[in-house]
């Protein structure tokens, strides 16, 4: 008897350990799967919070990154090129203005075309930012340039008889050819540079806008090429200095005109009126070739002047009013600062006032 009561107080006990056991188990596998499903829960937060910071990213980089599948940020190519043609003036404090307002907020590439001894652009801010670097001599004689068109002939007749002997040496539109005044060949015949440039490096399929312009602008407040609408063959050009034609001196277009809007020379000289034009200015000629070209013509509110600095030369008008709130920079035409004035803050000197032009 008291070995069958032994006997039955183990199994009992047995009996107790095991449920034990199972409950200890029991305790584990919940203890387990709900740590499992709070790291589940968790990396599902993590991942949605991963998106969200992408998202956040794509929306408010300037440069519109984007995320690949691998989650690494790769940008997209800009699709603004901004383009400066011809010797730099009007030095840093100008050039400044063109990089913080224009390239930046247009999310913008940077070109320069310039001439192969021009030291201020090489020294330049612009020049380490700039993307394509262009150059081309700078001739004694811009005639010897204008026969890189067609050579000496258009139409069996040689370009300087049948184009020079109507003109006198006041013609602007001729200026740097062999006497005349003014810089209208010059600055065409860059044009007819820049236009080889952009359709040798096929940069009509890389750039949905063009805006071409100089170095010497001040750009007082934000001017965002890409909010431009260049289709439909449209330029854009800023009011003022077009003295009865189209200032030459600034344009956005887009990739379907650009190559037109920059062919002036050579259809100058195809053209049937290159001799029934006497005493045309460089304005006039552009306008008379943009029509011809069926270009849409628009006007933006002005946003820059143009400016130089004491030591830089020119082959025209020469700056004497001092810019206010720019310490050694000098205004070229007071109209377009005036212009300017109407449309941006006004520049605030080293005090922090507004100032005038110095009368």
């Amino acid at each position: 008897m008291v070995l069958f009561s032994s006997h039955r107080a183990k199994k009992k006990v047995g009996g107790r350990r095991m449920k034990m056991a199972f409950f200890v188990v029991g305790v584990i596998v919940l203890s387990l799967l709900f740590q499992f499903l709070t790291l589940n829960a968790f990396i599902s937060q993590e991942s949605k919070q991963d998106e969200a910071n992408d998202a956040f990213i794509i929306k408010k980089n300037p440069l519109a990154i984007h995320a690949t599948g691998e989650q690494t940020l790769q940008p997209v190519p800009n699709r603004t090129l901004a383009i400066i043609m011809g010797n730099f003036r009007g030095g840093e404090s100008s050039w400044q203005t063109m990089a913080s307002n224009v390239l930046d907020p247009s999310s913008a590439d940077l070109a320069i075309l310039i001439p192969e001894d021009d030291i201020n652009a090489m020294n330049s801010s612009l020049y380490e930012r700039a993307k394509y670097k262009w150059t081309f001599k700078n001739y004694e004689d811009w005639g010897e340039a204008v026969d890189l068109i067609n050579g000496t002939e258009w139409n069996g007749t040689g370009w300087r008889k049948l184009a020079l002997e109507d003109y006198d040496n006041s013609a602007s539109v001729f200026g740097g050819v062999e006497d005349y005044s003014g810089s209208g060949a010059i600055i065409f015949m860059i044009r007819w540079f820049l236009h080889n440039h952009i359709r040798e490096n096929n940069l009509t399929e890389k750039y949905d806008r063009f805006m071409v312009t100089r170095s010497d602008h001040y750009y007082q407040c934000t001017h965002n090429v890409s909010e431009f609408s260049v289709g439909n063959r449209n330029l854009w050009i800023p009011p003022g200095q077009d003295c009865r034609g189209r200032t030459d001196r600034h344009l956005i277009a887009g990739s379907d005109n650009v190559l037109d809007a920059l062919d002036v020379f050579p259809t100058f000289m195809r053209s049937n009126w290159v001799r029934k034009k006497k005493g045309m200015n460089t304005e006039q000629l552009l306008s008379r070739v943009w029509e011809e070209k069926k270009m849409n013509v628009n006007y933006f509110d002005r946003v820059m002047f143009t400016t130089a600095l004491p030591t830089d030369t020119t082959r025209w008008a020469h700056a004497e009013d001092h810019v206010p709130g720019v310490p050694g920079l000098l205004l070229k035409y007071p109209v377009e600062y005036g212009m300017v004035q109407d449309v941006c803050p006004q520049i605030k000197g080293d005090d922090g006032k507004e100032e005038d032009i110095e009368e």
